[in-house]
């Protein structure tokens, strides 16, 4: 007969001990979709992505599809939040492929596609959208004949700096015979004198009946001027020659994004205030668009996966 050893009960009552101890720590275990303490590491150009259960984009983070590569075509990271609809909500990204711009910009979008809330990518200073107005009030020459030949202040706007750049929209005209001369300056709070940003004329034919009008659009950076920092913008008239008189009018104007690098305002020297030549934008139209406008890229994730647009994508992740 076998030897039994006198504590075999004893044994088995103490592995049935441990059993049931390991049966209620399992129980009291996080389940594998959960994370109670620690950190999560996703590296190496992995991404994190949330799906609707008919495969819309609902969340995304980490390394973008080729759709996004930076203009090097190396791989962009960024953050991509769309609705249940698949039109972007929040991103943290840039569109080279559209756009050739690599710095990223946080942004809130509408459901058409439009950039609503932004910082401004290009400049890395202030907001790019929305764009603000511009609050000018009248001198008394403003909407009035003007007939000397000195320059009078007409209209005067203050405004804190918050877009990068200015939009300034002048209408002007000239009675028969005389010729309208305008003058936009702008100078920060912290300088001295104003910078002339740019002129310009209309002339009516002496053998006219009545005024002849011109409409211009000036626009340029606000150089100089530190983030809030107050700034002031001039529009200045004259009668440069003739005697039946001149007069302008501003029609209003707004801060708002940078359209191209050539439009990032110059940073705030050391030098003394007065000293800078003054720089406009070339093009005098209407603010129109900026930048992710109208082009963007597909929708996030996309099929086949992140092929490059080759049309406009209304209401897609920019």
């Amino acid at each position: 007969m076998a030897v039994v050893p006198q504590d075999l009960l004893d044994r088995i009552s103490a592995l049935e001990r441990e059993v049931r101890q390991l049966r209620g720590r399992a129980n009291i275990r996080p389940a594998l979709n959960e994370i109670l303490h620690g950190d999560v590491v996703i590296g190496e150009g992995g991404t994190l992505q949330v799906l609707a259960p008919d495969g819309t984009g609902i969340f995304g983070v980490g390394q973008f599809g080729p759709a996004y590569n930076h203009v090097d075509g190396s791989p962009q990271q960024g953050v991509i939040m769309q609705r249940e609809d698949g039109t972007t909500a929040f991103t943290v990204r840039a569109i080279p492929s559209a756009q050739g711009v690599d710095t990223q910009a946080v942004a809130i979008w509408d459901r058409s596609g439009h950039q609503v809330l932004s910082d401004d990518a290009t400049s890395g200073v202030g907001l790019g959208s929305p764009a603000l107005p511009l609050p000018f009030q009248k001198l008394p020459p403003g909407g009035e004949q003007i007939t000397t030949s000195t320059f009078q202040n007409c209209w005067f706007a203050t405004v804190q700096r918050m877009n990068p750049v200015a939009a300034v929209l002048v209408e002007f005209g000239a009675a028969p015979g005389a010729r309208c001369e305008v003058k936009v300056q702008y100078r920060t709070a912290a300088e001295a004198d104003f910078t002339d940003i740019a002129t310009d004329s209309v002339t009516a034919p002496s053998g006219g009946s009545g005024i002849t009008y011109k409409t211009t659009w000036f626009t340029f950076p606000l150089d100089r001027a530190a983030f809030e920092q107050t700034v002031f913008i001039r529009v200045q008239a004259r009668q440069a020659s003739g005697s039946a008189g001149v007069i302008c009018n501003c029609l209003g104007g707004v801060t708002r994004r940078t359209y191209s690098t050539s439009e990032v305002p110059q940073p705030s020297p050391s030098a003394s205030a007065g000293a800078f030549a003054a720089r406009a934008v070339a093009n005098t139209t209407a603010p129109g668009h900026g930048v992710d406008v109208p082009d963007q890229p597909p929708p996030w994730p996309t099929t086949p996966a992140d092929d490059p647009p080759t049309e406009e994508v209304t209401g897609a992740a920019a």
